[in-house]
């Protein structure tokens, strides 16, 4: 019988891969001759979720078992839409007829970033692939895995959560420590103090904060923080921003030779 579709298209992480995507990947079968998975590479991930689990190389290997997918494409850009994959898809394949494949969790078309250039190709909007509730999700599978503690000269911190926008971090800072001299050109942070004493640099201006003070630094703005106590430093930093990343830091001074 001949299928609705000469391509599906499948966008996602998949990171890692679970039940719901496979039984998204075999409805997406059951329409179209062959299904196409334009998967988000890792900049994409260490944007919305701090690190991926798995590397875009061996993701790309795994899915390309699924008996159900006939090619994984790693996606070249890191923009939130797949939109640019979906057009480069569609130029090199001409004069058929595709589908993007939505799942249970993406059944509104306003939220649906894709939405412009499939109506703009032609490629039809296929909703409910899999089923029209979600199954499981990456994010659940590992949320204990962004809890990993990364140790620094001046302490340690682990991302308690991120999404696309934001990143919340709890940082500890040693006794006689202090984190370098930096601005961050994408993000603004906000700094909650949950215990401890500390000076805090912003700009020109020196302040003296402790348990319950906070402290908003903008974007392009130096700034510094440092234990001033007997005890060590916690606090919260929330940070805000469309690229979020860890190679997002200019230093200007550094006690540990980090300039």
């Amino acid at each position: 019988m001949k299928k609705k579709y000469d391509f599906a298209i499948v966008s996602g992480g998949f990171d890692p891969v679970h039940v719901g995507h496979l039984r998204m990947f075999q409805d997406a079968k059951k329409i179209a001759d062959k299904v196409i998975l334009l998967l988000n590479n890792d900049e994409w991930l260490i944007k919305k979720k701090g690190k991926p689990f798995m590397n875009q190389n061996q993701r790309k290997e795994i899915l390309e078992e699924f008996i159900s997918i006939s090619e994984v494409i790693i996606q070249s850009s890191s923009e939130p839409s797949s939109s640019k994959a979906i057009k480069e898809f569609v130029s090199k394949n001409p004069n058929k007829s595709i589908c993007y494949c939505n799942g249970g969790d993406r059944s509104n078309i306003k939220n649906i970033r894709e939405s412009e250039i499939c109506n703009k190709l032609g490629v039809n909007l296929e909703f409910g692939i899999g089923g029209e509730n979600k199954i499981e999700s990456s994010s659940n599978l590992t949320k204990n895995y962004l809890g990993n503690i990364e140790e620094r000269p001046w302490g340690n911190y682990h991302i308690i959560a991120k999404n696309l926008g934001y990143q919340i971090k709890e940082i500890k800072v040693s006794v006689n420590s202090k984190l370098s001299l930096q601005k961050h050109q994408n993000r603004a942070e906000f700094w909650q103090i949950i215990k401890g004493n500390c000076k805090v640099t912003v700009a020109e201006k020196d302040y003296e904060l402790e348990d319950n003070d906070n402290i908003y630094i903008p974007k392009n703005t130096l700034h510094r923080i440092e234990n001033t106590g007997n005890q060590e430093l916690i606090f919260i930093e929330i940070q805000l921003g469309m690229d979020i990343k860890e190679e997002d830091i200019v230093r200007i001074e550094d006690d540990y030779g980090r300039v």
